[in-house]
């Protein structure tokens, strides 16, 4: 464990935004996007298993168990981070991403400054769209807190995992983590609706209901934030009205 930690502080004064750790193989870091390989370290299987024993929860290490693979937010001293844990022809691997220290501005992410407008919206869904790894959960925690900083609203996030922690200044925030808090998002986007939201922040949309509750919950006179994974804007809705029957999705378009 403290060689796992050590690793992890070494990597954040380093600079490296992702670690990969692969039994019996060197580690492999990303930095300024390139990837760089320490070959003096290297990591067993029982080493790796041991990790995970201290890590992961019971229900985390049950879902490995069943789904192979389980993600999780995890903080070392100062450091927050992001592991996937998941299953290679060499074994358990896992792929981690350091997140920032604190909660990045939109002005820090050099951002376009129209995002500060999107914050202040009362109502509606707003979808950040991109491949893994593109910066859709930063952007949206940047865009979160600058609401959180302007105006007294309830936000309400539903995450897997919680990677940002926030603390509440002109809004009142409250963290829902699927696994830990809530069992799915479509428990989470039925429950939010009854607990006085003004924002509704969902980590990930991804089946057909889940979509459809979250367009409820726009239609309903919140905001709504939540990412979906598309290149462009016209892909995000395509994506969104095949996900309904072909008789609703003239309504839903």
């Amino acid at each position: 464990m403290k060689s796992f930690n050590d690793l992890i502080i070494n990597a954040a004064k380093e600079g490296s935004s992702d670690l990969h750790i692969t039994p019996n193989q060197p580690l492999v870091y990303r930095r300024n996007g390139f990837i760089i390989t320490e070959k003096t370290m290297r990591m067993t299987h029982h080493e790796i298993d041991e990790l995970l024993r201290e890590i992961l929860n019971p229900h985390q290490l049950q879902m490995l168990k069943n789904r192979w693979s389980v993600d999780f937010a995890y903080t070392v001293q100062n450091v927050r981070i992001r592991v996937n844990v998941f299953n290679t022809a060499r074994g358990l691997s896992m792929a981690i991403r350091l997140l920032p220290a604190r909660i990045p501005s939109i002005a820090m992410l050099n951002l376009h400054p129209s995002l500060q407008k999107i914050a202040e919206q009362e109502t509606g869904l707003i979808l950040l769209c991109g491949p893994t790894g593109c910066g859709k959960s930063t952007t949206t925690a940047a865009i979160v807190e600058e609401i959180n900083r302007l105006r007294p609203s309830h936000i309400v996030t539903l995450e897997d995992p919680i990677e940002f922690r926030f603390t509440s200044k002109q809004a009142f925030v409250e963290q829902r983590e699927l696994g830990a808090h809530v069992h799915s998002y479509r428990q989470g986007l039925l429950d939010v609706l009854r607990e006085d939201p003004d924002i509704i922040v969902v980590g990930e949309i991804r089946d057909p209901e889940e979509i459809r509750l979250t367009l409820s919950a726009a239609e309903s006179g919140h905001l709504v934030i939540a990412s979906l994974h598309a290149g462009k804007v016209e892909a995000a809705v395509y994506r969104i009205c095949n996900s309904f029957p072909p008789a609703a999705q003239n309504e839903i378009r």
